[in-house]
């Protein structure tokens, strides 16, 4: 399906692509909010300041896509993979990412408040003053992920794998961390003010009490 008959036929109503073929589709600026887009191929796609309030695209493929300003607010990207895709400065508040493949991706400055990434993946991740107030982040995979000056206060992140994460200068405050791995992880200038740790693997191997 070409970008130009997706968007002919939201116009006229239609909200189910779900399978559609869509790679390398150029769809910067493109409002489709709500629509079903769920098993999607949307690899390569430029979908830069988009408008995709609400959303399904879970199980979508957005390898390598460009989402960089995008409105994601509120949308279901459960399964998806959306492996070295671009998220920059991206509004995914309140969206769902459980289970979604975000290895290598770029998410810097985005908006993820009350987002939930449960089960993620996002190894080797570029998070860079990206917000995840009050997030979901249960047994999440943050390996070797760039979460300088992250705002992580208030997230849940019990049980997640921080090992060799840089989270220099992260508000960590009031974050649940029971359980979590963070060996290797760099908390230079990090606050941990009321974070609960119980349970957790500091950075120097040991588990706090």
């Amino acid at each position: 399906m070409h970008a130009s008959e997706l968007l002919r036929r939201y116009t006229a109503g239609e909200r189910d692509f779900g399978g559609a073929d869509l790679r390398g589709a150029y769809l910067s600026e493109a409002i489709l909010n709500g629509a079903d887009l769920r098993l999607t191929d949307l690899s390569g796609a430029n979908l830069s300041g988009a408008s995709l309030t609400g959303v399904n695209l879970c199980e979508a493929n957005l390898i390598g896509a460009n989402l960089s300003v995008a409105n994601l607010s509120r949308a279901e990207l459960n399964d998806a993979n959306l492996k070295e895709s671009t998220l920059r400065k991206a509004n995914l508040i309140e969206s769902s990412l459980k289970r979604a493949n975000l290895v290598a991706a770029n998410l810097r400055e985005a908006s993820l408040l009350f987002a939930n990434l449960s089960l993620a993946n996002l190894c080797q991740a570029d998070l860079h003053g990206a917000t995840l107030y009050e997030s979901i982040l249960h047994r999440v995979n943050l390996r070797d992920a760039d979460l300088i000056g992250a705002i992580l206060q208030g997230s849940d992140m019990r049980g997640a794998d921080l090992g060799r994460a840089c989270l220099i200068r992260a508000d960590i405050s009031r974050a649940i961390l029971l359980a979590a791995d963070l060996r290797g992880a760099n908390l230079q200038g990090a606050s941990l003010k009321e974070a609960i740790l119980t349970g957790a693997i500091m950075p120097d191997g040991k588990m706090h009490n």
